[in-house]
């Protein structure tokens, strides 16, 4: 790789590079992460820090979490089925979800029998953010992609059908549904066999289970977070949600998603010349926020397009508790970035390299480099906990009292969407115990005025809090009938309405 610049020269990163890399990771206070660049074929990889803190360092056969990077090989599985007219004569991307995996695709509105592949593959179909409605691998009963499809038929829709981008890990879990529902394999046995193997991805695994049984974890870095009151990281637990499937659960390296990106940027096997061109052509415009010199983004089938200079870019990013990923390749110049980082805020490492060697290969003059430092800072001190006073401005000088004692309002209260949420007195609290969810968290209700209250939700293995309004209604005989949480920010203010049953 004979790349004539200041971070990458004679087939290496130059010691600029590794330099940029620690003092990044250290700004960040990343542990460690591995990155692979992609130029003509040829792969360049290194591993920086470490991938089990203090003492074992990042190399480029590490493994990690690729998140939502797994959504575009769930895109690439669905192409394999639309490309098998023999097979699967029925799937096209303009197939209709409803009429390929009948009664389990139902949605709350008019619009199942409009909805399709190609909709539920691009984050356009008007379902907001519902992950909070999963129950994880702790609960009593564990949900399935089947499962997790089949209650979308209770959670409310707040737009209409292809008019705005809602980022939904769900809808993927549906077409992990699709996939093993019409091909009679489990997601992962699909993938490696069409995929995978093929592309000889060795390494790649799909979830915990399928990593230990064929080798173990002894490779797998650990996920952290980072503690600013005791300057110390923290371990996270590795992320396991099956019931996730298609959204994430994919485990792999540098090497092997390498191996991936050299197909994209090829248009070779196992996907087809229609297939290639379809996973790629925009479907709706994001809502990312414009950047200097970018074209707005959009969402294709399991990756994101943009434009940077006149250059096509494709890429996804992805992130689960602990961990961190990014891809992206530049289809004209046959070059590709690929990342894994072991930290809450790998992401602000990751793209700020990423976008370094880009400035490099496009020849970018300094003036018109991004200040990703600044941005992520910015974006980090406008990221708080929503307080009380913001959620409920016009709240009178002197608070209500509740109507009842707290203890009245402690029941088990249920959704068919959301399910059971039991409602406990604790330390003189209401709260309620969410560690059954595929991101556990507890939420405890601490009073504002009346019957309505602040939920304060914190998600456990991540410590990330998160602030909502909650409300309780009282029926004419004085007792609680209902409590109610603003579980979807697209609704705008309506609750998710849990009626009480004892």
């Amino acid at each position: 790789m004979a790349e004539m610049s200041s971070l990458v020269r004679d087939g290496s990163f130059t010691p600029e590079f590794d330099d940029l890399v620690s003092k990044t990771l250290r700004r960040w206070k990343v542990p460690g992460l591995s990155i692979a660049v992609i130029n003509n074929d040829e792969v360049l990889a290194e591993g920086y820090g470490y991938s089990r803190y203090p003492d074992k360092p990042v190399k480029p056969e590490t493994l990690f979490h690729a998140a939502s990077m797994t959504k575009a090989f769930t895109a690439t599985a669905v192409s394999l089925l639309v490309d098998d007219d023999k097979q699967f004569p029925d799937v096209k991307w303009t197939t209709l979800v409803a009429k390929l995996i009948g009664d389990d695709f139902v949605l709350s509105d008019n619009r199942t029998d409009q909805i399709t592949v190609e909709d539920i593959l691009s984050h356009r179909t008007g379902l907001p953010d519902c992950d909070d409605a999963c129950y994880g691998i702790d609960a009593k009963v564990p949900d399935t992609p089947k499962s997790v499809t089949r209650k979308l038929r209770h959670i409310p829709l707040s737009q209409p059908l292809r008019t705005t981008y809602q980022y939904s890990n769900v809808m993927f879990t549906v077409a992990a549904h699709l996939v093993e529902t019409l091909s009679g394999q489990y997601l992962g046995d699909f993938l490696r066999q069409k995929i995978w193997e093929p592309l000889k991805m060795t390494n790649t695994y799909y979830g915990g289970d399928d990593l230990e049984e064929r080798r173990g974890t002894q490779d797998m870095a650990v996920g952290y977070g980072y503690d600013e009151e005791s300057k110390e990281y923290f371990t996270i637990p590795w992320p396991v949600q099956p019931e996730g499937s298609g959204a994430g659960e994919m485990i792999s390296n540098v090497l092997d998603y390498a191996e991936f990106l050299k197909c994209m940027i090829n248009k070779s096997g196992p996907i087809s010349e229609k297939g290639h061109e379809e996973l790629v052509k925009p479907r709706i415009v994001t809502d990312d926020e414009l950047k200097p010199f970018m074209s707005y983004m959009c969402y294709a089938l399991g990756w994101e397009t943009f434009s940077y200079h006149g250059e096509l870019i494709v890429g996804h990013d992805g992130s689960v508790n602990g961990f961190t990923s990014k891809m992206i390749y530049i289809p004209r110049m046959k070059w590709g970035f690929v990342s894994f980082a072991n930290s809450q805020d790998g992401y602000e490492v990751q793209q700020k390299l990423c976008w370094a060697l880009v400035y490099e290969l496009l020849k970018v003059p300094l003036e018109r480099h991004f200040d990703w430092d600044e941005y992520f800072q910015g974006e980090q001190d406008k990221d708080h906990p929503k307080t009380k006073e913001e959620l409920y401005p016009n709240l009178p000088e002197k608070p209500l009292p509740t109507i009842l004692e707290l203890s009245a309002y402690a029941g088990e209260y249920y959704h068919p969407g959301y399910g059971t949420h039991i409602v406990e007195l604790k330390d003189g609290k209401l709260q309620v115990d969410c560690m059954d969810r595929t991101w556990r968290y507890i939420l405890t209700l601490v009073h504002a005025s009346g019957e309505f209250f602040v939920a304060e939700m914190f998600y456990v293995d991540a410590r990330n809090p998160y602030n909502a309004r909650a409300e309780f209604r009282i029926g004419p005989d004085g007792v609680v009938v209902s409590f109610g949480i603003e579980y979807i920010e697209d609704l705008e203010g309506e609750k998710i309405w849990f009626e009480r049953r004892r």
